[in-house]
C-alpha cells in the first residue's frame, strides 16, 4: 500500500490490523528525509491542559501533531510511526483513540504504531496521552 513516499506492509500471514488503527510496517525510501516530532499533548498555546475528559485531549493531541508536521511542511499521510502514550488505560480509551483518529486522519492508510500503557505521564497533571511520530519529507 503506497501512501506518498511511504509504503505500508501488512502480510498475509498476520492478523488484519485495519480495524485497530495501524499498518504492521512502515517503509520508507531509501532517500527520505525523516523528521521526529517530539511527544504531543492535549496543550494549548500557553501550556495548558486543554479539558480533563479522554476524548477531548485525544483530539487537541491530535490538532498539536498535525501543527507540529505543518510547521516542517509535512502531513499526517507523511507519518510512519506513531508511539501513543496513554496514561490511566482500559480498553475503552483504545476505542476512543482509534474513533478520533479514524475522524481527524486524513490520509488512506494509518502508519505503523504502538500504544504504551502507563500508570501516567510527565507532561502536565491530568494529561491522559501523549504523541510522538516520526515522519519522512
Amino acid at each position: 500500500m503506497q501512501q506518498g513516499k511511504n509504503t505500508f506492509i501488512n502480510p498475509t500471514t498476520l492478523f488484519n490490523p485495519v480495524q485497530n488503527g495501524f499498518s504492521h510496517i512502515g517503509k520508507a525510501p531509501a532517500n527520505a528525509e525523516i523528521v521526529f516530532v517530539s511527544g504531543q499533548w492535549a496543550s494549548d498555546l500557553a501550556g495548558k491542559l486543554v479539558s480533563t475528559d479522554f476524548e477531548q485531549q485525544v483530539r487537541q493531541t491530535f490538532k498539536n501533531v498535525k501543527i507540529a508536521l505543518q510547521a516542517s511542511n509535512l502531513a499526517f499521510e507523511d507519518i510512519i510511526k506513531l508511539t501513543i502514550y496513554i496514561a490511566e488505560f482500559e480498553p475503552i480509551k483504545k476505542d476512543i483513540l482509534i474513533k478520533v483518529a479514524i475522524d481527524e486522519w486524513d490520509a488512506e492508510f494509518f502508519p505503523a504504531s504502538t500504544i504504551v500503557p502507563l500508570p501516567m505521564l510527565a507532561t502536565y497533571p491530568g494529561t491522559l496521552i501523549e504523541i510522538e511520530a516520526i515522519a519522512t519529507k
